[in-house]
């Protein structure tokens, strides 16, 4: 399965297809009922969208030539240094993943589902953490509306289809991900029926750039300020690079411990030890990192919140959309795509009674991200530790990740990103991939590595995505 047709490319060793394991939910308690009289079935049977074909998913070496362009580009003009040899934090992957143009307008549909359950006001209403309540006049004209900027959405490969894992309103790897995807399409032999974009193939690099310097720059592309958290110790800073090069816009890359507060604005010294005042500020901040990690706003030195009026300043993908496109969804949400997900709190008893096993399901904070407060093996011990928090918890169903066998002998699992960036009626989708690993203990239980850091090897890594017309 999962071989590329038309014999363009290589084929690929037959996958290892992983089975998923459907625990019944008895009716013995009326918490779990209500969960799923809430979010609908248990087990949704996978329909004709929900399913992938023999096509719609293949792994395929990238040819050496271009994989070191590739590396050149990153290293050279991005400051990546590429695996753990060079001191790099992650690494390239030396393959890359092409789906087709079926499975990416099933993906945006799924997309399009997120973007409603986010506005349905049957949603439980959350309370917005001090420090993060937003000033009307900073926010975007998209975010005064509503909606949000820029999003991620992540994806499992399975046997049975496609699989919700994460879904947050912030930008990841737009940038570089398209120059992966841009190279690999411009010197992959085969790939004339190819496309960059998960919105079709009418949509192209300028489309892509004017969207981006649209929304960090405005319509008149003022100079941006791209901030985060200790930027130089961030394994993806090669994105802030990439940015500042590839949208033609003044950008500058300042640390958010940088700022400081002066004639009702926001400010920071250049070089020359001159102020500058900032009036469009790109904040990086990753909700988690703010919460858990800087402890915003009572344990933080940033001068600087997230919830103070500053005159003049534009606040592009403020942290308050995280809050509302996050894993707080994933119990409403009613699709086939969608694992089994329950509120924690709603549950917790179905749990502690053996109705829902611990070793089905894996509990993860509503904002947490790349590991913060993630339980992958959840036991009566930690329901207790949460007893105090448990509605800032969900219990999702796990997934059993389709194991690709490439033609290096060694097993993959393959986690799809789309991420979408939205100005006015202007809108892109760029793809990429994360090529993991399968770990089993000695108790012969499955445990997915896809996070980057335990990926940093040959093979594994950050891997651009090709489209594929039918």
């Amino acid at each position: 399965m999962y071989i590329r047709k038309n014999n363009r490319f290589a084929p690929a060793a037959p996958c290892i297809l992983l089975s998923e394991t459907n625990m019944p939910v008895t009716e013995q308690d009326q918490r779990v009922k209500e969960a799923e009289r809430t979010r609908g079935t248990v087990d949704t049977t996978v329909d004709a969208r929900g399913t992938i074909g023999q096509d719609d998913v293949f792994l395929q070496r990238i040819p050496d030539a271009v994989y070191q362009e590739m590396v050149d580009t990153f290293s050279e003009q991005y400051h990546f240094c590429n695996g753990s040899e060079n001191g790099g934090k992650m690494r390239i992957a030396n393959y890359f993943v092409g789906i087709s143009a079926r499975l990416a307008n099933s993906f945006n549909q799924f997309i399009a589902t997120i973007e409603q359950e986010a506005m349905d006001d049957r949603l439980p209403a959350f309370q917005v953490p001090n420090g993060f309540a937003p000033q009307e006049e900073n926010l975007l004209p998209t975010e005064q509306g509503g909606g949000f900027s820029m999003g991620s959405f992540d994806m499992a490969v399975t046997d049975k289809g496609l699989r919700n894992i994460e879904s947050q309103a912030v930008a990841t790897y737009p940038i570089s991900s398209a120059v992966l995807n841009r190279v690999l399409l411009q010197h992959l032999p085969g790939a004339d029926d190819a496309f960059l974009f998960a919105d079709g193939p009418q949509k192209g690099w300028d489309d892509f750039q004017q969207v981006y310097r649209k929304i960090l720059g405005g319509e008149q592309g003022e100079r941006v300020v791209l901030t985060d958290r200790k930027v130089q110790e961030q394994k993806t800073n090669f994105e802030f690079y990439a940015t500042q090069k590839e949208l033609g816009l003044p950008v500058d890359i300042v640390d958010m411990e940088d700022f400081f507060e002066q004639d009702s604005g926001l400010y920071y010294t250049d070089s020359a030890g001159q102020p500058v005042r900032i009036t469009r500020l790109y904040s990086r901040v990753n909700l988690p990192d703010a919460l858990f990690l800087e402890n915003y706003p009572e344990g933080s030195d940033w001068q600087f919140r997230f919830d103070k009026r500053y005159e003049g300043l534009q606040l592009v993908n403020h942290p308050i959309k995280q809050f509302l496109v996050s894993k707080r969804l994933a119990p409403y949400i009613n699709h086939p795509f969608n694992p089994t997900s329950y509120e924690l709190a709603e549950v917790a008893s179905a749990f502690r009674q053996g109705i829902l096993a611990y070793d089905d399901y894996v509990w993860k904070h509503k904002w947490g991200a790349a590991g913060h407060r993630l339980f992958l093996s959840p036991s009566e011990e930690v329901l207790d530790k949460l007893a105090d928090v448990l509605d800032e918890y969900i219990a999702q169903k796990k997934v059993d990740y389709t194991t690709f066998v490439t033609d290096d002998g060694q097993e993959k699992i393959v986690e799809l990103r789309f991420m979408t960036a939205r100005h006015n009626e202007q809108a892109i989708t760029v793809p990429m991939a994360r090529i993991g690993h399968v770990q089993q203990d000695q108790a012969g239980r499955k445990s997915y590595k896809i996070h980057f850091g335990d990926n940093n090897m040959a093979g594994y890594g950050f891997s651009p995505v090709l489209i594929f017309n039918e």
